[in-house]
């Protein structure tokens, strides 16, 4: 199917029908980022990985998030590190992603912030179509002030992240400087492999890692704050399809992975020839998960699911 290089307003994902919906952005650019590689096996297994902040003051423009443990929040002993059979959880992710010839980066964080397994291709760069949304979606929260936001930014805030509304995600990116959005994220979060995308109107192009994404939603799921909450409580509410009308049950929004977790997914294609489909969530124990997955554009909506839905499982059913 030929991409089309036909140029979108600002921030709208360029988008080409697929088997789950019209729910895929296409173009082309000069060479850019190109993953490849095969899932190898392997695993970091850690007893404790902090995600607090750097040190660094806040300015008036930066949302500043300093996570505060759980065990001094609420004066819990933390258990020991559940043990993981790594192995076996890297090699069902392997299996999956095989059957598509997906690369995949994952990782499950406990509800302390350790890391219980982590893929190999877990800190590789990549697009992180609508997953952006919630770190713009955040940074916008912070910023609301003691009066909050207007109805209609509100509206749009949730949207973006209940039904993935690009609508709104473009009206957010334009009217709060989208890229500068992201740096500070950046900044606040301590992320190390996420950047704006080269081409400011291009939000989707934003570049993120399995690795970071648990550390924003890890910081986030320990934020006791009343906009953290609002947040997460969005992501539960997650629509099954977005406003575009692709189908969201996949990955953690599965009926094989169970009710009560925050969510979000992200779909993109086909630049460099490569589909993203990426799950994203913190699930009602506390942990949080991350599936990063990218596959040949030749590769349909279909099978790249199965591939997501199968090694999600294995993420999930293997550290519960």
């Amino acid at each position: 199917m030929a991409a089309d290089d036909t140029r979108a307003p600002v921030g709208r994902a360029r988008r080409l029908r697929g088997r789950r919906a019209p729910g895929a952005w296409t173009g082309r650019r000069p060479a850019g980022l190109v993953l490849s590689g095969v899932l190898a096996a392997g695993v970091l297994v850690v007893p404790e990985l902090c995600w607090g902040s750097d040190g660094r003051a806040a300015t008036p423009d930066t949302a500043a998030v300093v996570p505060v443990s759980w065990s001094l929040r609420e004066g819990l002993s933390r258990p020991p590190v559940r043990v993981v059979d790594a192995a076996g959880v890297l090699a069902g992710v392997a299996a999956a992603a095989a059957t598509a010839r997906a690369d995949v980066g994952g990782v499950v964080v406990d509800a302390y912030g350790r890391t219980l397994v982590q893929t190999p291709g877990a800190d590789r760069p990549v697009y992180s179509a609508s997953l952006v949304k919630l770190l713009v979606v955040q940074q916008v929260l912070a910023r609301g002030g003691p009066t909050g936001w207007d109805a209609t930014t509100l509206r749009r805030l949730e949207r973006a992240v209940r039904l993935s509304d690009d609508a709104a995600m473009n009206a957010l990116w334009s009217t709060f400087d989208g890229p500068a959005l992201i740096r500070d994220a950046v900044t606040a979060f301590g992320l190390t492999g996420t950047a704006p995308p080269a081409d400011p109107s291009q939000w989707g192009e934003t570049t993120t890692t399995a690795v970071d994404v648990a550390r924003f939603l890890s910081a986030l799921a320990d934020d006791r704050g009343a906009e953290a909450a609002r947040l997460l409580g969005w992501m539960r509410a997650a629509t099954p399809v977005a406003a575009d009308g692709f189908d969201q049950a996949f990955g953690l929004l599965s009926d094989t992975v169970g009710a009560g977790a925050a969510v979000k997914q992200g779909w993109m294609c086909c630049i460099d020839g490569r589909r993203q489909l990426h799950s994203a969530g913190v699930l009602a124990d506390g942990r949080v998960v991350v599936l990063l997955s990218e596959v040949s554009s030749s590769t349909g909506w279909r099978a790249a699911a199965r591939t997501v839905d199968a090694a999600t499982l294995a993420l999930v059913a293997g550290t519960g």
